[in-house]
């Protein structure tokens, strides 16, 4: 997890100056408490949160911020019970 934040924060350094802004987003399933502790104790670590986030499948499908068709195939292949 941190090696990929890293290679967010590098980015945002990059001397090219292609990338203004980013944030590292954990996407993980509410039934994964192992991923939910590990993404809190890795927050608590950051003096600057800005750039992390971690949210569960169920709450970025049910916000609507994705396109329709895409909602409903992520429903289809990871919510279907």
């Amino acid at each position: 997890m941190w090696l990929e934040h890293l290679l967010l924060l590098s980015m945002l350094q990059h001397p090219s100056g292609a990338w203004t802004w980013g944030r590292y987003v954990v996407v993980y399933p509410a039934g994964n408490p192992d991923i939910a502790g590990a993404c809190a104790r890795y927050r608590d670590l950051l003096a600057d949160r800005s750039t992390f986030v971690s949210v569960t499948i169920e709450e970025l499908l049910d916000a609507n911020a994705l396109p329709a068709r895409t909602t409903a195939a992520l429903r289809k292949r990871y919510l279907t019970t």
